[in-house]
């Protein structure tokens, strides 16, 4: 009951000062909530500890600590952290946010965003261009397949992803294990899962082996175009 009490009177007090604050700065209030919170109403500096809760519009950032400057609508926050926005989840030991709309994440970070997952080292997620980055071990996870590559960008808008270096495509649901130096996977209405792969292009599917300088997946109805020159060894059944 005693943090609940403190609480809610500096969660008052916040709404009379660094609120209202943040709320001219960016025509969206930002609420912070926890145990125990102090505010340095010089520097803009709030400082949170146990339960944090940060709530802006529609998103919810939870975490066990927190500091978020009013100033310069940076915050940090670390334990555990979790945040939802709409059908988004992003998970992690750590996370950066710049000026409300730039999130790193750092400690397994894992960027769900409807049937598709996104994890790796650092993540860099763009909340206002739907964008995401892994530049280091990175992993997508779609309904049946799944990416592995140095780096993947995800554009969520447009339901693409690029990959860089040693791409890696597996799905078990079509017998299919690719790989390539550069993918592009177009998932949107139309596309049959369609994914471009370029630079030592190599595809096994129920066991026939095809290989490429370009090549054309489309995952839905498993056919497979290819562009230069190619080579294909079919094993009987």
């Amino acid at each position: 009951m005693k943090h609940t009490i403190i609480r809610i009177a500096l969660v008052l007090v916040l709404s009379c000062s660094a609120v209202s604050h943040l709320q001219a700065a960016q025509n969206s209030p930002v609420e912070l909530s926890a145990d125990t919170i102090e505010y340095d109403s010089v520097k803009g500096i709030m400082t949170a500890q146990g339960n944090v809760r940060l709530v802006q519009d529609s998103a919810v950032m939870t975490g066990t600590n927190a500091e978020y400057n009013s100033k310069t609508k940076e915050a940090y926050v670390t334990g555990g952290v979790r945040v939802v926005k709409d059908d988004t989840t992003l998970r992690a030991q750590e996370v950066r946010s710049y000026d409300n709309i730039h999130m790193v994440a750092t400690g397994d970070p894992i960027l769900t965003k409807g049937d598709s997952q996104l994890t790796g080292t650092i993540l860099d997620y763009y909340s206002d261009k739907q964008y995401a980055i892994i530049k280091d071990g990175a992993k997508l996870t779609m309904t049946d397949s799944v990416m592995t590559a140095n780096q993947i960008e995800s554009f969520f808008n447009e339901d693409r992803a690029v990959a860089q270096g040693k791409v890696h495509i597996v799905s078990s649901a079509r017998q299919l294990d690719a790989v390539a130096d550069q993918a592009v996977y177009y998932g949107g209405q139309g596309q049959q899962g369609k994914t471009v792969l370029t630079g030592n292009a190599r595809a096994v599917q129920e066991g026939n082996v095809l290989t490429g300088t370009i090549m054309t997946l489309y995952l839905d109805n498993k056919a497979i175009d290819v562009q230069g020159r190619s080579k294909l060894v079919i094993t009987p059944q």
